[in-house]
């Protein structure tokens, strides 16, 4: 339970950043897809383009949130992408 409310708060604080940094709601689609684009999935690439797909849930677009860094953001896209496409998972 502990892990779930630190979990919650990371995202509350990003979220907040994000706001604050572009002057409304924190986790839209727009922002997200701003910081997939400077963790360094482009356009044409594989985790650009399951960034498409997953971030118009909000509940995915929040867990991308917690991660702290460029290269931890860029990791998860890139599994993420590996076990939908392994697993056949309905986008």
């Amino acid at each position: 339970m502990g892990k779930i409310v630190e979990m919650n708060e990371r995202t509350t604080a990003s979220c907040e950043s994000i706001a604050r940094r572009e002057g409304k709601s924190g986790c839209s689609i727009q922002n997200v897809m701003v910081l997939v684009k400077e963790c360094g999935a482009v356009p044409g690439t594989n985790e650009h383009f399951i960034a498409s797909l997953i971030f118009t849930k909000k509940a995915e677009r929040e867990m991308f949130m917690t991660l702290d860094t460029p290269k931890e953001r860029f990791d998860w896209l890139t599994r993420k992408h590996e076990w939908m496409t392994r697993n056949d998972v309905p986008k």
